[in-house]
């Protein structure tokens, strides 16, 4: 909520509560016949915000200061809910939420240590994931933990999770897969196919070579070089 969209609150007599029809957490509040804001049930009943209670307009202040930091907290859980995600993706949606900076950076550090936001954790996960279950390969991975803004020692980290042999298992079955029929009909020009298909994919020249090694092969082309898929270089 910006400053634009914070009601003016004012002191005076709160004369109904009422539950809202979409919101059932979440009440209503009209003070002197006049809405005047909802809130939480949680913070409802700790401020006792009932009828015939008279209440300072610095009390609702703070009352609507904790508000929006536990609607915050519930839209960060029901993102974590849909999948993982890193401090920066986080604190990025939140933004686009319309939460303040401030809101934004308690929220992530509540979660923090909560348990429910680490990044060596999320880059160790993603890192296995994106390998196993998509087949990419650590080039892609790494440049994906940096785009979602992990820490370059939380990369480095889940970097060395990343199985050389299960690297090259992955990228042999998806290129021996997808090209299988053009690997009977014409090996050479599927192999050319099947090495920039590797690369764009971040698998590093050395298990692209590998790789190429494993398939069948004709033609006057000889031995496929590393070299010819130098590595990137590293942080």
């Amino acid at each position: 909520m910006t400053e634009q969209e914070r009601p003016q609150l004012q002191s005076g007599l709160i004369t109904k509560v009422e539950r809202q029809r979409k919101g059932p957490h979440r009440y209503n509040i009209y003070i002197d016949e006049t809405f005047a804001f909802s809130v939480h049930e949680d913070l409802m009943i700790k401020h006792r915000l009932l009828k015939g209670e008279a209440v300072e307009a610095a009390r609702l202040e703070q009352i609507l200061a904790e508000d929006e930091a536990q609607k915050a907290y519930l839209d960060a859980i029901r993102l974590l809910s849909s999948r993982l995600r890193s401090e920066h993706e986080m604190k990025a949606r939140l933004k686009q939420k319309g939460y303040t900076p401030e809101i934004t950076a308690s929220t992530v550090e509540r979660l923090a240590k909560e348990g429910y936001l680490n990044d060596e954790q999320f880059a160790e996960q993603l890192a296995k994931q994106r390998l196993e279950s998509q087949k990419k390969g650590r080039h892609w991975i790494k440049q994906e933990l940096q785009q979602k803004g992990i820490r370059k020692d939380h990369i480095l980290a889940a970097m060395e999770q990343v199985d050389e042999e299960t690297e090259f298992a992955m990228a042999y079955s998806l290129a021996s897969k997808r090209y299988r029929s053009e690997l009977e009909k014409d090996p050479v020009k599927a192999r050319r196919k099947i090495a920039g298909f590797l690369q764009r994919r971040g698998y590093p020249g050395k298990v692209v070579s590998k790789v190429l090694a494993r398939l069948p092969r004709k033609g006057p082309e000889g031995d496929w070089d590393e070299e010819m898929f130098p590595e990137e270089e590293q942080f």
